[in-house]
């Protein structure tokens, strides 16, 4: 009862912690901190492998920060997997957890059958460095790696999954000849 309640607290919170320019609503962390730890974090899967986000790039990337401890992010959770389900093959669901302890993570996942990509990733890691204002949030990410909606709460899942679908369904863009492409870190290769 009382973790429901910190929830509620700290989404009632929400409105009078600003984000900085640049930031999607919900995340304190300046826009140059934010895209780099996007970037650049390196998140550990339930399964044993290691990945960042921008070695997806390409793809349709659904990232839902949540715990253990939070009912709204334990309510969403199946609903986000059925819909990593819907998206296979063009996209997916990334839930990284800011638990501390791993087993609680390990359990969690194993008892509702999660078929997504799980990471644990602890209170101090991208959580952190993006300073999120609660859990659950809900980043989806076009195929160039950019924020295209934040969700905060589970009342956003419906748009989330309508963005996610409209990105899926968007052409991919050709690739511009290699002497004018730009990296992810804004220089030419």
């Amino acid at each position: 009862m009382r973790t429901a309640l910190a929830c509620l607290i700290l989404a009632a919170a929400l409105p009078a912690a600003a984000a900085p320019v640049g930031t999607p609503a919900g995340i304190g962390a300046r826009p140059e901190v934010f895209q780099r730890a996007l970037r650049e974090h390196v998140l550990h899967t339930l399964d044993g492998k290691s990945l960042t986000l921008a070695s997806l790039r390409g793809e349709v990337v659904v990232v839902n920060f949540w715990a253990s401890w939070c009912p709204p992010c334990r309510k969403e959770l199946p609903a986000l997997a059925a819909l990593n389900d819907r998206l296979a093959g063009h996209g997916r669901v990334i839930a990284v957890s800011i638990d501390r302890d791993l087993r609680n993570v390990e359990r969690f996942a194993k008892a509702n059958h999660l078929s997504m990509t799980v990471a644990h990733d602890g209170p101090d890691g991208l959580a952190r460095q993006l300073d999120l204002k609660s859990v659950p949030l809900t980043l989806v990410l076009g195929r160039d790696g950019e924020v295209a909606l934040t969700a905060m709460g589970t009342s956003d899942l419906g748009r989330v999954e309508d963005t996610a679908r409209r990105l899926v369904a968007q052409p991919l863009a050709a690739e511009p000849p290699s002497s004018t492409r730009t990296t992810m870190e804004g220089t030419n290769p």
